[in-house]
């Protein structure tokens, strides 16, 4: 009866120990790079004066990855600039055409110390790396073009050039002590995990949300 008690113990016991760990196929920092060098790029171009104009974007042009935040970060900023946003060419006074010159990500891994090496014999021995000083950096680099042109006429009423950004995730460790993180991404989060409410958001129609709504109706 004893033994019987242990073994049903310890099947419990396995069982709850059982877990199961998945991560989505791209990560979150690859992720967060290249919107905060989108919205760093944007920050840099100056919106064209829309303020009750009936507005297209047209995003045949741009090519990229997350091209969906690219198109959302800019209808954002043409909404508070007063645009009236039209998903009808033919209905718009202007379009408005983004592209991109380029977004993505690259990485740099270097480090000081020892590589790793194979000993051959009867007894093959892998020595691992020594690292006595290790530092990996990514980056995410966006390029944006905007410029506006009449819609009846083809006439250009706007350039706003090209605006490059470039955003960064540092990790490093030192003789075995780390890894310490910097870069914007960083500061990104470290600022928003500083924000303990959601803050209204107030429009000219909408002055005052009611208490508790984050949301614009």
């Amino acid at each position: 009866m004893f033994r019987l008690g242990v073994v049903f113990g310890l099947i419990i016991f396995a069982g709850c120990t059982t877990s199961r760990v998945t991560d989505t196929s791209r990560t979150a920092i690859e992720q967060l790079l290249i919107s905060n060098a989108v919205d760093q790029s944007l920050d840099k171009l100056t919106i064209p004066e829309v303020t009750g104009r009936k507005v297209f974007l047209e995003t045949q042009y741009l090519d990229s990855v997350d091209k969906g935040y690219v198109v959302g970060a800019l209808r954002q900023r043409l909404l508070a600039s007063g645009a009236l946003l039209t998903g009808d060419r033919a209905d718009s006074e202007i379009v408005i055409e983004v592209c991109s010159g380029g977004i993505g990500t690259d990485n740099i891994d270097s480090f000081m110390g020892i590589p790793g090496f194979a000993l051959h014999g009867p007894m093959p021995i892998s020595i691992p790396d020594v690292r006595l000083y290790q530092r990996k950096i990514q980056y995410g680099t966006a390029k944006i073009i905007l410029y506006a042109y009449n819609t009846a006429d083809g006439r250009m009423l706007f350039n706003s050039g090209k605006a490059i950004a470039r955003s960064d995730d540092n990790t490093w460790s030192i003789l075995g002590v780390g890894p310490i993180r910097h870069g914007t991404v960083r500061d990104e989060v470290r600022q928003a995990e500083k924000v303990k409410h959601s803050i209204p958001i107030r429009t000219a129609e909408y002055p005052d949300p009611p208490t508790g709504s984050g949301t614009v109706r």
